[in-house]
């Protein structure tokens, strides 16, 4: 019985090294291949691991960027999952990976309110972004005819279309004063196109949602092949 329970002490532990050595390379490649500022942090799924290791198949792979500027905007954590990995045993241990066929990436794109507003102070139009009950809150000042610049307010909705995030008024009113009728034009300074292109491994935007943090965008990509030996589009740099 003793002699059991250190086989399978032992297993674990080998087990955890495979995992240990298998996130590093995956690290290291993710942050080569992507020209990262910082190396991401990771995380391993799936037990036990050690067969994954021995077939070169990897079920899944956390890495966390964390702040980094995407165009002019800083983006405060990019969560991903990293869903079938291929990474033959002989080159893992020989430390000799240049590329890595990946099947599937999903991430979380994670924007905070503070970064938005940082980003919009560089924008045209005063707008700002502030948590609401419902969501989230925008406020600006727009000029209404007869009544002259006002601060209108009102709920927002974040939405991606064609890889493009937009955030736009649902409903505008104003302080004291109740639903007014904005001109469109104002209503169009109101919406905000968010630059997130240029994201690692080719992510794409499929959907958003505003929290009370700020906002959140789902971003996949399939069928990758990450290659350090190749110069990447995308140059990100720290924030």
């Amino acid at each position: 019985m003793a002699l059991l329970v250190l086989q399978l002490v032992g297993l674990a532990v080998v087990d955890r090294v495979a995992a240990h050595l298998a996130a590093s390379q995956m690290v290291s490649q993710v942050q080569k291949s992507q020209q990262l500022p910082t190396k991401p942090e990771a995380s391993v799924g799936g037990f036990p691991f050690l067969t994954q290791v021995v077939a070169g198949n990897y079920k899944d792979i956390g890495l966390r960027i964390h702040r980094v500027a995407v165009s002019d905007l800083c983006v405060d954590d990019i969560d991903l999952h990293v869903r079938g990995a291929h990474l033959p045993l002989r080159k893992l241990i020989g430390n000799d990976v240049t590329t890595m066929p990946i099947d599937r990436v999903v991430g979380t794109v994670k924007l905070t309110y503070a970064d938005l507003n940082a980003y919009l102070a560089g924008q045209p139009g005063d707008v700002r972004l502030a948590a609401a009950k419902n969501g989230m809150r925008v406020s600006a000042p727009v000029d209404v005819p007869i009544v002259g610049q006002v601060k209108v307010f009102g709920d927002v909705r974040a939405t991606v279309l064609d890889n493009r995030l937009t955030i736009a008024p649902t409903a505008l009113g104003v302080d004291g004063l109740g639903a007014l009728s904005i001109p469109a034009g104002a209503v169009r300074t109101l919406t905000v196109d968010v630059p997130l292109s240029g994201l690692p491994m080719n992510l794409r935007l499929t959907e958003a949602r505003t929290t009370s943090a700020g906002v959140e965008v789902t971003a996949e990509a399939d069928h990758l092949n990450l290659d350090t030996t190749k110069t990447s589009t995308t140059q990100l740099r720290g924030c």
